[in-house]
């Protein structure tokens, strides 16, 4: 009869720490068999002799590669179909149904028209902001236009006063 072992007892019976095996199988699963679930889950007998193996490679300073090719000689690879599986399938969550379906889709819609409305009003006040500089713009320049006239009449005025003659000039003159 076959023995089935639990992470910790192969732990225990091959010295080699649990994290390191679980690395071990997860890297060399097609060399172990098991029962059980994720969390339940325990492997055949022979597990301890692979386990010893791989170690023993690693240890010699081998890479994955060539332990697994060592491994492949020297141990039966194990076929999906051959593994015992005492675990029932996980079941697969339900499908949405037409009501799931209808309720996504007003959601959507909904999601949609509240998008536009966003834009239409991210628009509105592009062209809000851009009226405003604008205007801004546009009596800024002016205000520039109207002290440049009046610089320019003051200049006109100080010089036509410049050349009129003073009036002892025109006295005594």
């Amino acid at each position: 009869m076959t023995k089935w072992l639990n992470i910790q007892e192969l732990a225990d019976q091959t010295n080699i720490p649990d994290t390191t095996i679980r690395r071990y199988i997860s890297k060399f699963a097609n060399f172990f068999i098991f029962k059980g679930g994720a969390r339940s889950r325990r492997y055949e007998d022979t597990a301890v002799k692979v386990l010893i193996r791989i170690k023993q490679l690693y240890d010699n300073g081998h890479e994955s590669e060539e332990v697994d090719n060592t491994l492949r000689k020297e141990f039966a690879v194990v076929i999906d179909g051959d593994k015992e599986e005492t675990f029932e399938k996980a079941s697969t969550p339900a499908l949405a149904t037409a009501d799931d379906m209808e309720e996504i889709k007003e959601a959507l819609k909904q999601q949609q028209e509240f998008n536009k409305l966003l834009i239409e009003k991210l628009v509105d006040q592009e062209r809000y902001i851009k009226e405003t500089l604008e205007k801004r713009d546009h009596l800024f320049l002016e205000s520039i236009k109207a002290i440049q006239e009046e610089k320019k009449a003051l200049l006109e005025s100080a010089s036509t006063e410049e050349k009129k003659p003073s009036f002892f000039k025109r006295l005594f003159g």
